[in-house]
């Protein structure tokens, strides 16, 4: 999987969360100490998060990392072999 399609399948992910979770991206952001302007950029996968804001993010939205991670695959249906090229 090339990173760009990576990036959009995770920002979508991001995206859905956070509305599920009734937040906008000036109070994620705020629970993350970052700008709603970065939040914008990786929900439209824009950028690519780093493990520190992975982890951040899982935070931010209560979870566990094992757990947020373990979403996102199930969300993104990717074979976790197939993200290494």
């Amino acid at each position: 999987m090339e990173k760009t399609a990576f990036n959009k399948i995770f920002g979508e992910f991001v995206r859905e969360k956070r509305t599920r979770l009734k937040l906008s991206q000036s109070n994620l952001g705020d629970r993350m100490g970052l700008d709603y302007q970065y939040i914008s950029r990786v929900e439209r996968g824009l950028i690519s998060p780093t493990l520190f804001w992975i982890i951040g993010l899982s935070n931010a939205f209560e979870l566990p990392l094992e757990l947020f991670i373990s979403e996102f695959v199930e969300y993104s249906g990717i074979n976790t072999l197939s993200i290494i090229v």
